[in-house]
């Protein structure tokens, strides 16, 4: 297993993360987990759903946004056809999905209830926005992040804030204080900037065109390249420019 910035193994990682959800719900707390729709939602499923056949978790239904259902249906379709370390995993099959729309927040209880909610960074008129809200001020409740957010949005604002101090959550003027258990989990999907070079080398290919990422980032991508590609052709095109390959 992939050691990761907190110094667990991705595994270790998972477990943590079963384990805290598993106390959340034992105390009937609400637990909310942002995630992004594609990729990260079905992969946090996929482990609530093997923890729930091992018994590590309560058979229970787990509330989803509507995006995430939408993904998470084509996951299913595809799951036999594409790598897939469990293939024969169903989540519609294995878990109890409860889709939650919006005009149900307002008499939704939250006591016990677990939601795996879009969007991960938690940005204003979403879900995830929204139960942030009503969940954080309640010292029982747990939201638990399991990848990136910028600083700057709401879900990054909320992981800096203090417990107990108010803050500004998000740009229409909504403060928060967070009272409630607030963990972090590193199963961020991305490689790291070794591992994409160890990648670029092995594929050896004549051109590679950096778009995406602070300067910074892409001149130490290029630096690297550079020192073990040296006939690479390296590009860092600007905003509209057009590239001829």
């Amino acid at each position: 297993s992939t050691e990761t910035p907190t110094g667990f193994s991705r595994d270790d990682e998972t477990k943590r993360l079963i384990a805290a959800i598993r106390t959340g719900l034992e105390r009937r707390a609400g637990v909310l987990v942002p995630v992004f729709a594609l990729g990260r939602t079905q992969e946090v499923l996929g482990e609530i759903a093997l923890a729930m056949q091992r018994g590590d978790l309560k058979r229970q239904p787990v509330y989803i946004g509507g995006l995430g259902r939408v993904f998470t249906e084509i996951y299913d379709l595809v799951s036999s056809r594409a790598p897939n370390r469990h293939p024969d995993l169903n989540l519609h099959e294995a878990l109890d999905l409860q889709v939650l729309e919006r005009n149900e927040l307002e008499k939704i209880e939250h006591d016990g209830k677990l939601f795996v909610i879009t969007a991960g960074m938690m940005s204003e008129h979403t879900l995830a926005h929204e139960l942030a809200l009503r969940m954080a001020p309640v010292e029982k409740h747990a939201i638990l992040f399991v990848g990136y957010a910028a600083p700057e949005t709401p879900a990054g604002k909320l992981r800096a804030a203090a417990r107990g101090e108010p803050f500004q959550f998000s740009n229409n003027g909504d403060d928060l204080t967070r009272n409630c258990e607030m963990q972090i989990f590193d199963l961020s999907a991305h490689a790291n900037r070794e591992e994409l070079l160890d990648f670029t080398v092995q594929l050896n290919p004549r051109s590679v065109v950096l778009g995406h990422g602070e300067p910074d980032a892409r001149d130490w991508i290029e630096e690297g390249l550079r020192s073990r590609l040296p006939r690479l052709n390296i590009l860092q095109p600007a905003p509209g420019e057009t590239l001829s390959l």
